[in-house]
Protein backbone atom coordinates (compact mmCIF):
# COMPACT_ATOMS: atom_id res chain seq x y z
CA UNK A 1 0.00 0.00 0.00
CA UNK A 2 2.95 2.29 0.78
CA UNK A 3 4.16 1.52 -2.44
CA UNK A 4 0.95 2.55 -4.55
CA UNK A 5 0.82 5.60 -2.26
CA UNK A 6 4.00 7.18 -3.19
CA UNK A 7 3.50 6.28 -6.93
CA UNK A 8 0.55 8.79 -6.74
CA UNK A 9 3.54 11.32 -6.55
CA UNK A 10 5.85 9.67 -8.95
CA UNK A 11 8.47 7.76 -6.46
CA UNK A 12 8.33 4.33 -7.74
CA UNK A 13 10.20 1.25 -5.80
CA UNK A 14 13.12 0.08 -7.51
CA UNK A 15 16.04 -2.71 -7.26
CA UNK A 16 19.28 -2.60 -7.83
CA UNK A 17 20.65 -5.34 -10.19
CA UNK A 18 23.98 -5.79 -8.52
CA UNK A 19 23.48 -6.37 -5.17
CA UNK A 20 19.32 -6.71 -5.30
CA UNK A 21 18.52 -4.09 -2.63
CA UNK A 22 15.54 -2.35 -2.74
CA UNK A 23 14.74 1.37 -2.78
CA UNK A 24 12.81 3.87 -3.68
CA UNK A 25 13.25 6.67 -6.57
CA UNK A 26 11.97 9.49 -8.50
CA UNK A 27 11.47 8.65 -12.71
CA UNK A 28 12.81 11.71 -13.38
CA UNK A 29 14.41 14.25 -11.19
CA UNK A 30 12.69 17.24 -9.49
CA UNK A 31 15.07 19.73 -11.10
CA UNK A 32 14.33 18.25 -15.04
CA UNK A 33 10.15 18.39 -14.11
CA UNK A 34 9.61 21.29 -15.25
CA UNK A 35 11.61 20.95 -18.78
CA UNK A 36 9.95 19.66 -22.24
CA UNK A 37 10.42 16.03 -22.44
CA UNK A 38 9.13 13.14 -24.04
CA UNK A 39 5.67 11.29 -23.37
CA UNK A 40 6.60 8.44 -24.37
CA UNK A 41 10.54 7.67 -23.43
CA UNK A 42 11.37 10.47 -21.20
CA UNK A 43 13.98 11.63 -23.38
CA UNK A 44 15.04 15.17 -22.54
CA UNK A 45 16.81 15.65 -25.76
CA UNK A 46 14.35 17.27 -28.40
CA UNK A 47 14.06 18.94 -31.11
CA UNK A 48 12.11 21.91 -32.60
CA UNK A 49 10.16 21.43 -35.62
CA UNK A 50 7.42 23.15 -37.97
CA UNK A 51 4.11 22.82 -36.38
CA UNK A 52 2.32 21.14 -39.11
CA UNK A 53 4.53 18.21 -38.79
CA UNK A 54 2.66 17.84 -35.44
CA UNK A 55 -0.67 15.21 -36.41
CA UNK A 56 -3.82 14.20 -34.13
CA UNK A 57 -6.72 15.43 -32.18
CA UNK A 58 -4.90 18.35 -30.40
CA UNK A 59 -2.53 19.19 -33.42
CA UNK A 60 -5.13 22.52 -34.05
CA UNK A 61 -5.46 23.61 -30.50
CA UNK A 62 -1.32 23.42 -29.92
CA UNK A 63 -1.01 25.52 -33.69
CA UNK A 64 -4.16 28.26 -32.58
CA UNK A 65 -2.23 28.72 -29.15
CA UNK A 66 1.55 28.96 -30.90
CA UNK A 67 3.11 26.06 -28.59
CA UNK A 68 6.29 24.67 -29.94
CA UNK A 69 6.39 21.74 -31.91
CA UNK A 70 9.03 18.81 -30.84
CA UNK A 71 9.88 15.95 -31.73
CA UNK A 72 12.31 13.15 -29.68
CA UNK A 73 14.56 11.86 -31.92
CA UNK A 74 15.00 8.52 -30.69
CA UNK A 75 11.30 7.13 -30.43
CA UNK A 76 10.49 10.03 -33.63
CA UNK A 77 7.49 10.82 -31.55
CA UNK A 78 5.80 14.70 -32.57
CA UNK A 79 3.97 16.49 -29.69
CA UNK A 80 3.59 20.25 -28.27
CA UNK A 81 5.00 21.19 -25.06
CA UNK A 82 4.39 24.34 -23.06
CA UNK A 83 7.44 23.72 -20.88
CA UNK A 84 10.80 24.53 -22.13
CA UNK A 85 13.87 22.98 -23.51
CA UNK A 86 16.82 22.46 -21.60
CA UNK A 87 19.44 24.13 -22.57
CA UNK A 88 22.79 24.64 -22.18
CA UNK A 89 24.09 20.83 -21.56
CA UNK A 90 24.88 18.00 -23.58
CA UNK A 91 23.22 15.19 -23.21
CA UNK A 92 26.26 13.18 -21.71
CA UNK A 93 26.05 15.57 -18.53
CA UNK A 94 22.70 15.28 -17.77
CA UNK A 95 22.53 11.14 -17.78
CA UNK A 96 25.99 11.82 -15.36
CA UNK A 97 24.39 14.06 -13.16
CA UNK A 98 20.98 12.19 -13.09
CA UNK A 99 22.37 8.98 -12.17
CA UNK A 100 25.00 10.79 -9.43
CA UNK A 101 21.41 12.39 -8.32
CA UNK A 102 19.77 9.19 -7.56
CA UNK A 103 22.11 7.00 -5.59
Amino acid sequence: MFDYALSVVGVLPWRCNVCHTRFHARVIPLRRVLYARCGFCGNLELQRIAPEKVQGLTSVIGRLLGLPALRCEPCRYKFFSFRPLLQGQRPDDIAAEDSAAKY
